[in-house]
């Protein structure tokens, strides 16, 4: 009997972890793996949106590929793929980054002061020819 209150004393001392720390420090998805969607070019692969290390990054798969480009960007869009224009991205778009490589895998943070949750969109887009490439629906 006082071994079992030992231990369960024990369980109860130790400190609490919540789910979300645990999965903060795994990598956990936030999204699900979406495939990215042509628009203008193909792209190969799928992308998700992730909690590392305290940080939601963007998180392209392994299998990315796209056709390169002069002036590339990433951003986050407030309408859906479906409804996108490349003139659209100035208006409703916040940009997050330079493409870093047409293919394979490669991570963006995002800051801590943009909420995900107000973008219905991540898109590819050349800012020098305003030519949109692609992306997907959150």
């Amino acid at each position: 009997m006082l071994k079992h209150l030992a231990i369960t004393a024990c369980i109860f001392a130790a400190p609490a972890i919540s789910v979300a720390q645990i999965a903060s420090q795994m990598g956990a998805p936030v999204s699900a793996e979406k495939p990215f969607v042509k628009k203008r070019y193909t792209i190969h692969g799928s992308a998700k949106v992730e909690q590392i290390d305290g940080e939601t990054r963007l998180v392209f798969s392994e299998d990315f590929k796209t056709k390169s480009g002069p002036d590339l960007k990433l951003y986050l869009s407030k309408m859906p793929l479906s409804t996108l224009s490349a003139q659209d991205i100035d208006q409703n778009a916040l940009r997050l980054s330079v493409l870093k490589s047409h293919r394979g895998t490669q991570s963006y943070v995002i800051p801590a002061d943009i909420d995900i949750s107000e973008y219905e969109s991540v898109v590819i887009q050349c800012e020098a020819y305003t030519v949109l490439w692609g992306g997907f629906d959150l």
